[in-house]
């Protein structure tokens, strides 16, 4: 079972197929079984491409570290030491919700190792302190809640029953989410709307933006498209965060916007 470490850190990666490298970064309290294994997206890409799958720390087989310290832009970090660790200089990065948002810093931090983006179910916010608190706050509760009837607040119930379905280790995804969404990733914070238009017509490589249209965890879907000169955005009809994940229609989309970039290439 291959790892590699990064201070210390042990974190688990698997290889499947062979082609142009794709590295694909799963979704908050999910992991390469959950988000790519048994939704076929590995079935669906392997034959075409080198598909890299990694377990975000805190996750999967990954070491867990409970220091919110431990999270924010270390989670970038992973992503170019496992590069590093298999000596590629470039590659497609496929990422999904938190796997979206990690994607999104190693574009604007190191774009020179990036290829083309696949963005899903995730796009930036302006959120002031208070109101990043008012959202992340009742699902740390609800994450550290014994009783899960006691939790009232309808996102933080969802989050919940998904980390317990996926059998994630609560405290870790605690720890996760405050050192992403209360210490946070310098790449990802954002003063103004402005300040991410500014941040994304410096991209000029492909990015394509897949999302559902009943996704409520996104306010602004269109964002990739309307500012980044190479991007384009597609939404799933009747989908939400969690049911666009298998939906066959998410998958082509994928498959065709990957077959182009490897044809053309340079």
């Amino acid at each position: 079972m291959p790892y590699f470490d990064n201070n210390q850190f042990k974190i688990h990666y698997e290889i499947e197929g062979q082609g142009p490298d794709l590295i694909m970064i799963h979704g908050f309290a999910a992991n390469i079984e959950i988000n790519w294994r048994q939704p076929n997206w590995i079935s669906t890409l392997k034959d075409d491409n080198r598909l890299i799958l990694v377990d975000c720390r805190g996750h999967g087989k990954s070491d867990k570290p409970y220091d919110p310290k431990q999270y924010g832009f270390h989670m970038r970090e992973d992503i170019i030491k496992l590069m590093d660790h298999l000596s590629i200089s470039k590659a497609n990065l496929f990422g999904y919700s938190m796997g979206g948002s990690i994607t999104l810093s190693v574009l604007l931090s190191e774009p020179n190792r990036v290829n083309s983006a696949i963005i899903g179910g995730f796009a930036p916010m302006v959120i002031k302190p208070e109101l990043a608190k008012q959202f992340y706050e009742p699902v740390i509760i609800g994450l550290k809640t014994q009783n899960k009837k006691e939790i009232k607040n309808p996102v933080a119930l969802n989050f919940r029953n998904f980390a317990d379905s996926t059998g994630e280790d609560l405290k870790a995804l605690v720890a996760v989410m405050e050192g992403n969404f209360v210490m946070g990733d310098e790449n990802l914070k954002f003063n103004s709307l402005n300040d991410i238009k500014s941040a994304f017509k410096k991209v000029k490589i492909p990015v394509l933006s897949v999302m559902g249209s009943d996704d409520v965890l996104i306010s602004n879907k269109t964002i990739f498209a309307e500012s980044m000169p190479g991007a384009c955005h597609f939404q799933i009809q009747g989908r939400d965060h969690l049911t666009v994940v298998p939906d066959e229609r998410f998958h082509i989309i994928v498959k065709a916007f990957l077959n182009y970039i490897n044809k053309n290439k340079h």
